[in-house]
């Protein structure tokens, strides 16, 4: 199957295009109805698991013009192919100090090095969105790529900036709200980061993403208590589900390396 706007190869199951980033699927609760956001793995209205097609109707459809998509998703692509995420790594690794190599490990490096072909791969990608960012300011989905891509690569600043426009085109999207918090937490500017997600929360106060981002923003600022209060928000709210389960798992490791 091929992507209507570009024509692309699709990749089988995807929900959009990789190369232009088309809507091609959108997916529906089967417990409550609502729709789903791309790549989702419950729903958020009703907290009911969204990772299997029987808890989850799909229907194929094509939109033009520039396409809005969970900035969770649209790293999509690059998440199923793990090579292409190290490369990315490598390329904006920065001052690391390079480990002592010796006869025995040398040749597993030179194996687990990637190739020029696919480290040129690389930069096109991001120079093509790049291009298309500045032949379209608006391009969402170029710019949530990019946002995406430098956020894996640790250039967190960069990534910062183009949340921070996305944000100026699209000022209520409560997920890139999250993103550029979480950004804000990397860059040490962890008072920011807290106050964009909760100002989500003063919204809606059971927004599960929110909610198990901030947690997570306090447990690693050392903020246990706090923390710990968010998740079981999640447990309470939305029972039974991944996230929950999720939220539990994080409650148990901290509390077992507390006790450590």
């Amino acid at each position: 199957m091929n992507c209507v706007s570009c024509n692309a190869e699709l990749p089988q199951e995807a929900k959009f295009c990789p190369e232009c980033g088309t809507k091609i699927g959108d997916m529906e609760c089967s417990n409550c109805g609502e729709p789903l956001k791309p790549g989702a793995k419950f729903c958020h209205s009703c907290g009911s698991a969204a990772d299997s097609e029987s808890q989850a109707h799909e229907t194929t459809q094509a939109e033009g013009g520039t396409t809005q998509k969970s900035w969770l998703a649209t790293i999509g692509p690059f998440l199923f192919i793990p090579v292409f995420v190290g490369i990315i790594v490598i390329l904006f690794w920065k001052n690391r100090e390079p480990e002592p190599m010796n006869a025995s490990n040398a040749t597993a490096a030179e194996q687990s090095a990637p190739s020029m072909a696919a480290m040129g791969q690389v930069h096109e990608t991001l120079e093509r969105l790049k291009q298309r960012v500045e032949e379209n300011p608006d391009d969402l989905v170029a710019i949530d790529s990019l946002a995406t891509m430098y956020s894996i690569a640790g250039s967190y600043d960069k990534a910062r900036k183009f949340y921070e426009r996305h944000l100026e085109i699209e000022p209520d999207n409560q997920q890139i709200k999250i993103a550029l918090g979480l950004t804000y937490h990397s860059l040490n500017r962890t008072e920011e980061g807290i106050e964009l997600i909760e100002g989500i929360l003063q919204e809606e106060p059971t927004h599960a993403f929110a909610l198990f981002y901030l947690a997570e923003i306090y447990a690693s600022s050392g903020e246990m208590k706090v923390a710990e209060e968010h998740w079981n928000k999640i447990i309470d709210h939305y029972p039974n589900t991944e996230i929950a389960n999720m939220a539990q798992q994080r409650i148990h490791e901290y509390k077992h390396t507390d006790s450590n």
